[in-house]
């Protein structure tokens, strides 16, 4: 439900992943966590559903801007709950990417396969996903305080 909204695209994503973990469970080499390589099946599992709703904008028109310092105290102060609401809002490709960089802990090679993306577009997705959540989240506070100052 990370990466897919509706719970049935969920429930096909799982069983696709599951049919495709066992269907190549001869070709697993014990190099890596097999619950890793498990999620990345997963992952590509539900990417697939995504990209085929074709509701992702054309990664190649998006420019790549410079990567920003920012500060990632913001982020870190966030529940898991209020970064997940507040990704609601964010197109879908920066949403996954920021979901497997930063929940999945995914770099950036890896979400570049799975994604069909350079690396440098998994990077610029990133870096808007926390510039984005940054904003959203000084405003929701604000508002909040705002309201607080009101009462």
């Amino acid at each position: 439900m990370r990466y897919l909204k509706n719970k049935q695209e969920a429930e096909d994503a799982l069983q696709d992943a599951w049919f495709q973990i066992f269907k190549s469970i001869k070709t697993y080499k014990e190099t890596g966590q097999l619950e890793f390589w498990m999620k990345k099946i997963m992952i590509r599992s539900c990417w697939l559903i995504v990209k085929n709703k074709k509701r992702h904008l054309d990664i190649e028109a998006i420019s790549h801007p410079q990567s920003e310092s920012l500060d990632s105290t913001v982020i870190d102060k966030m529940t898991c709950d209020e970064i997940l609401e507040l990704l609601e809002d964010i197109s879908v490709i920066a949403r996954q990417v920021f979901k497997m960089a930063v929940i999945e802990g995914m770099k950036h090679d890896e979400i570049g396969k799975i994604l069909e993306i350079k690396e440098s577009t998994s990077r610029a997705h990133l870096s808007r996903a926390r510039k984005l959540l940054k904003e959203k989240f000084n405003l929701k506070n604000s508002y909040s305080n705002a309201r607080i100052s009101a009462i």
